[in-house]
């Protein structure tokens, strides 16, 4: 595992990627989109009058149903690209996430949740690349539930540099297998996590398994270097969340497999990347109002990001072709869906960004989204993960259930 080598691989990768964004200009026209925004608009009305009459899993599944219908009639999902999605095996594996996580950290909130179980579902999806059962396993649970104990922490504008730091040191020395007493609550949890990784993964046996987690943990610390750094150039922001991300995927890898190859470390590096630049783009407002340097809010400082989105879709569909032969071992259309989904991301992203594009590349993009520009506006609790209308419904109605059966 080079990670060194792996970042300089793909920031070549990027930097030489046309920033043309090649686009079918046939898409939804306005009749076809107003039909889709009322089914969204529906299935919406439906969630909200809901009641807690229902058990938990009685809502679950009704939401799901519901949610595989919309997928399907409004943003044109394959129904095998929705069997990949909405499996029992999935299902399976988020409803017991969901249960244990809120178990486990009765003070994270719902947003928390749903930022950790975005990983979870990576994972499955990873287990079937390379070819393991789709399940939440221990170390799925712990390495996913890391991201809200420590990535916002690290991410936390109002906490401070040394404080960040010394925090970090401690983690590191926890992560090489020393015994670290925690300094508060928050830590105690960290480092129960970590034994439940232990616990699946015999360091002796499994050293790819901690060397992979140190590497993101080298790329988390090394990521607070973004914070208010004006003197940061693109380049290098560019570099230190490539690393982030790719580090962060393949340690994924690492815990699943316990073991990889040199091509499947390669595929899930440059995986972890592009996911990682795509939170970035979404990210890019939030970012900028935190004094977050990355290559998206730099670049959106200087001018109008029609051309490093450009870049961005075409790196991750030449990671996505020169991954062919990792990918190919699943039976139903991974690259497209991951191709498909990335694309309404990236709408999604525009559509509610829209100061930060031309006029020109917002009407282009526009014409390839099933939904108008505005709608998404409009409805953006329903399409930013980080305030979904869903799982606030959801666990507000199973808290009402809980207190009619007290």
């Amino acid at each position: 595992m080079k990670v060194d080598q792996l970042t300089a691989f793909f920031v070549r990768q990027w930097l030489q990627s046309p920033d043309e964004f090649s686009m079918e200009e046939n898409g939804f026209s306005p009749i076809e989109k107003k039909k889709r925004e009322r089914q969204v608009s529906s299935f919406l009305k439906t969630l909200k009058n809901l009641n807690g009459e229902m058990s938990t899993h009685q809502l679950s599944e009704f939401v799901l149903r519901e949610l595989r219908v919309l997928f399907k009639t409004v943003f044109n999902y394959r129904s095998d690209q929705l069997d990949l999605m909405f499996s029992p095996e999935m299902m399976q594996s988020t409803r017991q996430f969901v249960k244990k996580a809120k178990a486990f950290g009765s003070e994270l909130s719902i947003a928390s949740i749903f930022q950790a179980c975005r990983n979870v579902w990576i994972m499955n999806g990873l287990q079937l690349v390379l070819g393991k059962p789709v399940q939440l396993t221990p170390a799925i649970f712990a390495y996913s539930m890391l991201y809200p104990y420590t990535d916002n922490f690290v991410d936390d504008p109002l906490v401070g540099r040394d404080e960040k730091l010394a925090f970090s040191q401690r983690f590191a020395s926890r992560l090489v297998g020393e015994a670290v007493l925690p300094e508060n609550e928050h830590e105690r949890q960290i480092y129960r996590l970590v034994a439940m990784i232990e616990g699946q993964y015999d360091r002796s046996h499994f050293p790819g398994v901690y060397q992979a987690l140190l590497g993101i943990h080298r790329a988390q610390t090394q990521s607070m270097t973004l914070l208010n750094n004006e003197q940061l150039s693109q380049e290098q922001a560019l570099t230190i969340c490539i690393e982030k991300g790719g580090t962060s995927v393949l340690a994924d890898g690492f815990l699943i497999a316990g073991q990889l190859n040199e091509q499947q470390q390669q595929f899930l590096f440059g995986y972890g990347a592009y996911l990682q630049l795509l939170d970035d783009i979404q990210d890019v407002k939030e970012d900028l109002n935190d004094g977050l340097m990355t290559a998206f809010s730099i670049a959106a400082r200087q001018q109008p990001m029609d051309a490093v989105i450009g870049k961005t879709f075409n790196f991750g569909a030449q990671i996505l072709n020169d991954s062919r032969p990792v990918i190919q071992r699943v039976s139903l259309d991974f690259e497209g869906l991951l191709q498909k989904s990335i694309l309404l991301f990236l709408i999604e992203s525009v559509a509610i960004d829209n100061q930060y594009y031309s006029k020109h590349f917002q009407q282009r993009l526009e014409k390839l989204s099933p939904l108008s520009f505005r709608y998404i506006r409009e409805k953006r609790n329903f399409f930013t993960p980080q305030k979904h209308v869903m799982f606030d419904k959801l666990e507000a109605l199973t808290k009402a259930r809980k207190k009619q059966l007290a």
